[in-house]
């Protein structure tokens, strides 16, 4: 057994983050005699480093943690390096070995590598996800997704920034779970959308079909069809609505409808999908409100039309890929 590989499940195993289901036979493995000497090594040197960086750590403990969880990789670390190193030298310190060997030999290890999936503004594209999850992803978004979903961890994991709808694979040994910030969405099988961009403070979750949970350090909530759940980043509240899902599941198809919505929401998308930038004169209301519907094959031009004929006091210029707005009694600028 490679000396590395040895030194990645012991540190794993430390970290908190080894699969619950093989924690056992690790701990078998651990008081085995296999492989004494690479394992007593492997632990003389995290001991060490442990002895000289005392000091710090409970404050490494808790940046590393904090690492973790930022990142989405958090299982659980309930033990410290030092306590499971003492647990071990009681143990007599004979580590890792007819377990290792049978890990591996199963092909139960695997690095988590993840890969990220950019959609440019101006654009709409898709993936399917290796167990057979399908997601439309919206203008400006992110997803990061494992290249294969682990088959021995519990669950499948991808990372949201921005907005995406998924038609998620049925698999009940193997939650689901969209993770955007704080905030954790876990479903089994289901359709579903996210709204989660890094610069709006609200995250918007709508479901179409099946049953997801949302839940984070403090709060849990299950929706059902037809329902709609917005988070606040700021203080992790949750509030539950009852929609109409269809109007905010239409931009997978190119479409855009707003419902009684302000100006400055209504612009914001638009920006987003048409990749251009906004400039309002100061005397113009943010906040008024629109509803109206543009389909996939509407131009800019189409689009800012409608606003002059909906409020005939709103002119607008445009400039490349920008857009300025101004009333009717302006000229435009020059």
């Amino acid at each position: 057994m490679d000396l590395n590989d040895i030194q990645h499940i012991i540190q794993d195993y430390f970290d908190g983050i080894t699969p619950k289901s093989y924690e056992k036979r690790i701990r078998q493995w651990l008081v085995s005699s296999a492989n004494s000497t690479e394992k007593d090594s492997v632990l003389k040197e995290i001991w060490d480093q442990t002895e000289a960086e005392d000091a710090n750590t409970q404050k490494a403990l808790a940046e590393f943690q904090s690492n973790r969880r930022e990142y989405e990789w958090k299982h659980r670390y309930h033990k410290t390096v030092r306590r499971v190193l003492k647990w071990a030298a009681v143990l007599a310190l004979p580590i890792l070995g007819a377990a290792l060997t049978w890990l591996y030999s199963g092909k139960y290890y695997e690095r988590k590598q993840l890969v990220e999936f950019y959609v440019p503004e101006g654009k709409i594209d898709s993936l399917v996800l290796s167990d057979g999850t399908k997601m439309i992803v919206n203008s400006g978004s992110t997803v990061l997704y494992p290249q294969q979903f682990n088959k021995h961890a519990g669950n499948r994991n991808v990372y949201l920034l921005g907005e995406a709808h998924f038609a998620v694979a049925k698999d009940k040994d193997h939650p689901f779970i969209v993770h955007s910030g704080k905030l954790n969405i876990q479903v089994l099988g289901t359709h579903f959308n996210v709204k989660a961009y890094t610069n709006e403070e609200l995250i918007t979750t709508t479901l179409e079909e099946g049953k997801v949970k949302l839940f984070d350090d403090n709060y849990t909530e299950v929706m059902k069809p037809n329902e709609q759940i917005v988070y606040s980043r700021e203080d992790g509240r949750m509030s539950k609505n009852v929609v109409d899902v269809a109007k905010f599941n239409d931009w997978t198809t190119g479409d855009m409808t707003f419902d009684n919505q302000s100006l400055n929401e209504i612009l914001t998308k638009i920006g987003l999908r048409y990749d251009v930038k906004f400039i309002l004169d100061a005397s113009i209301d943010r906040h008024q409100r629109f509803t109206m519907n543009f389909k996939h094959n509407e131009t800019i031009t189409d689009v800012l039309d409608v606003f002059t004929h909906l409020s005939h006091n709103l002119k607008y210029y445009k400039k490349g890929k920008t857009i300025t707005f101004y009333r009717n009694r302006k000229e435009g600028p020059q």
